[in-house]
C-alpha cells in the first residue's frame, strides 16, 4: 500500500507539472498529421499514379492502401520517440531540476519513482494515440478495419518493449550525462530496421536479422495486419507473441539497468554529477 501511495503522489507531481504547461496539446495534436506526411508524400511522388507500382507494393505488403500503411508504422515510431525523450529522460531530467538527490535520499522503493513517471508518459501516449487515430480518420480520410478492443489490444502488447527501452534510457543517462545523441541513434535504428514506411522484406538479409531482434517490426506488422489488411488477432497472433516475448526481456533488462545504476549511485555517489 505504501508503494501505491508513493507511486501514485509521483504520478500527482508530475501531472500537475504538465497540465501547468500546456503547450504540449499542441505538440501531441500537430505531430501526428505531420510525421507521415514526409513518407506519404515520398511515395505518392515516387509511385505516382502508376498502377503497376500499387499492384508491386500489394503484393509485398498485402495492403491496398498505401497511406494506411505507413500511418500505422509512424505511430510507432512516434510512441517510442516520445517515450524516450519523456519517460527514457526522466531521471536524468529530475536530476537537472535539482530535485533527483532529495527524492532519491526519501526511505521508499526507488524503482517506485520511474514507475510514477511512467503513468504520466503512458497517459501522453494514450491520449497522442488516440489523436493520431481520429486525425487520420477525419482528415487523411483513413478507414482502419478491426475493432476497438482488437485495438487496444495491438496498443499494449508494444507496452512492455516501449518501456523496457525507456527503463534503459532512463537508466543508463545517468551515466552518459547526454541524452541527445543516444536517443537520435535508436530512433534513427527504429526508423531504418522496423519498416516504419516499407516492408523489411526488402532490405538485404542482415538488416532483416537484425530488424526481426526488435519487437517493434513484429508490434508494426500485427498492427497492419489487424488495422489494415483486415485480419483480426488470431491472423496476427504469431507477431504478436514474438513483439511480447521480446518485450518482456528488454523489460527485465529495463529493470536489471535500474538496479545497476541504484547500486553504483549508492557506491559512488554520482547523482550531483552533471
Amino acid at each position: 500500500m505504501n508503494r501505491l501511495r508513493v507511486i501514485f503522489a509521483i504520478f500527482k507531481k508530475d501531472l500537475r507539472q504538465t497540465l501547468r504547461y500546456s503547450t504540449w496539446y499542441i505538440n501531441l495534436i500537430i505531430w501526428p498529421l505531420i510525421m507521415p506526411l514526409m513518407y506519404i508524400l515520398s511515395a505518392v511522388g515516387m509511385g505516382g499514379n502508376d498502377s503497376e507500382s500499387m499492384a508491386i507494393f500489394e503484393s509485398a505488403t498485402g495492403a491496398d492502401n498505401v497511406v494506411s500503411y505507413i500511418v500505422i508504422g509512424t505511430m510507432v515510431w512516434m510512441a517510442v520517440n516520445m517515450i524516450m525523450w519523456s519517460f527514457g529522460n526522466y531521471l536524468r531530467n529530475e536530476q537537472n531540476k535539482g530535485t533527483l538527490e532529495s527524492t532519491w535520499l526519501c526511505p521508499i522503493n526507488r524503482f517506485d519513482i520511474l514507475i510514477g513517471g511512467g503513468l504520466i508518459s503512458m497517459l501522453m501516449l494514450i491520449f497522442q494515440a488516440v489523436i493520431s487515430v481520429l486525425e487520420y480518420k477525419l482528415i487523411y480520410g483513413i478507414t482502419f478495419t478491426g475493432n476497438i478492443l482488437e485495438w487496444i489490444v495491438l496498443f499494449l502488447i508494444i507496452m512492455p518493449a516501449t518501456f523496457g527501452i525507456g527503463m534503459l534510457f532512463a537508466s543508463l543517462i545517468l551515466w552518459l550525462k547526454q541524452a541527445n545523441a543516444t536517443i537520435n541513434v535508436i530512433r534513427g535504428a527504429v526508423m531504418i530496421l522496423c519498416g516504419i514506411s516499407f516492408p523489411i522484406t526488402v532490405m538485404p538479409n542482415s538488416l532483416q536479422f537484425l530488424s526481426k531482434l526488435l519487437p517493434f517490426t513484429h508490434g508494426i506488422e500485427a498492427a497492419r495486419t489487424v488495422m489494415v489488411t483486415g485480419g483480426n488477432l488470431v491472423t496476427a497472433s504469431k507477431s504478436i507473441m514474438i513483439c511480447l516475448v521480446q518485450g518482456v526481456i528488454i523489460l527485465i533488462l529495463g529493470r536489471r539497468a535500474f538496479g545497476f545504476t541504484e547500486r553504483k549511485v549508492r557506491e559512488v555517489g554520482s547523482l550531483e554529477r552533471f
